[in-house]
């Protein structure tokens, strides 16, 4: 944990809620917040507003049906995309009101402006967003809840399977030019990349690229965590990133492969004995000003108990041991 500053079936979920009741029951670290059958009861009461990235959402929506003793699970829509809901719809009002999507960067901005109690993003912040925060006064707490794998995709009639690190270094640098070049066709790359803000972009920067610059390149930019499986899925010469959760929990699409990284696949095994070398944590966020007995603190807290691993597992994420 730490303080910074700027310097397709239903899968019930019902025994989500035994699950909370039973931390509640055993104390489960948290005996601070009331012990026995009331820390459920408590944050149910009270059920933080939790925003976040693309990412997070069903993971947050698991957590909402869990609090409010509802079944939920996925759906697989037209255009390919998985989402949870609730199979309550009267619910629907309170569920866009707790677990709004703001996505990476909306989600930090609506921490700080106080419009959210508890945020799940898949980065850290940027340093935009603590100096937003530190013109409001507030300091962001961060403790891992899960781990994720970021990924590199291609169209699945690529014929390149792996590429290693300083390979995708040259990509995205423009340093290499040609699938020729890293054994496949001889055709040209196409690298795709998000906006600017976006958790993926910030990504690509922190863990691959480093100091190396990217390709200046607005025609390739895109504006969501979908569009670049929309456009690998029409391009056979386009490459792009995104984390593991999304590209396999939020997505049904057999037209785009993910490749491996030095000789690894992504997968859940291989992020949880941390052989992939690009793992990535999703963080649970507070205002570090935030009560010890309020909801939201007690929450993010009952995310690293059993129980609250267990919830991480359900939804698709690997839970942080």
């Amino acid at each position: 944990m730490a303080c910074l500053t700027r310097g397709g079936a239903i899968r019930a979920v019902a025994w989500l809620m035994a699950a909370v009741l039973t931390v509640a029951a055993c104390g489960g670290g948290l005996d601070d917040a009331g012990g026995e059958d009331v820390l459920a009861e408590r944050i149910a009461a009270d059920i933080p507003v939790m925003n976040g990235s693309t990412s997070t959402l069903p993971v947050r929506m698991f957590i909402g049906c869990a609090l409010l003793d509802v079944a939920c699970g996925w759906e697989t829509f037209m255009d390919g995309s998985r989402h949870v809901l609730a199979s309550d719809d009267a619910l629907s009002d309170v569920f866009r009101e707790v677990v709004p999507s703001s996505g990476t960067h909306g989600s930090y901005v609506a921490l700080a402006e106080g419009r959210a109690d508890l945020i799940l993003t898949a980065r850290l912040p940027s340093d935009d967003e603590l100096d937003l925060a530190a013109t409001n006064d507030v300091e962001f707490e961060i403790a891992p809840v899960a781990l994720d794998g970021f990924v590199f995709l291609v169209n699945e009639a690529n014929s390149v399977e792996e590429l290693d690190l300083d390979q995708i270094r040259g990509i995205f640098s423009g340093s290499i030019t040609t699938w020729a070049e890293l054994g496949g066709g001889d055709r040209p790359i196409q690298p795709y990349q998000r906006n600017e803000t976006s958790g993926s972009q910030v990504l690509m920067k922190s863990l691959v690229m480093g100091d190396i610059p990217m390709i200046d390149a607005p025609n390739m930019m895109l504006p969501s965590m979908m569009a670049p499986f929309d456009a690998i899925s029409r391009d056979v010469d386009g490459i792009g990133f995104s984390v593991y959760f999304f590209a396999t929990e939020m997505l049904a699409n057999d037209e785009i492969r993910l490749v491996r990284i030095q000789g690894v696949e992504p997968d859940s095994s291989t992020i949880r004995s941390g052989e992939y070398p690009l793992i990535t944590e999703v963080y649970g966020v507070l205002r570090a000003s935030t009560p010890p007995d309020d909801t939201a603190r007690l929450l993010r807290d009952w995310l690293s108990t059993d129980q609250g691993r267990a919830v991480v597992e359900a939804s698709g994420y690997v839970p942080v041991s």
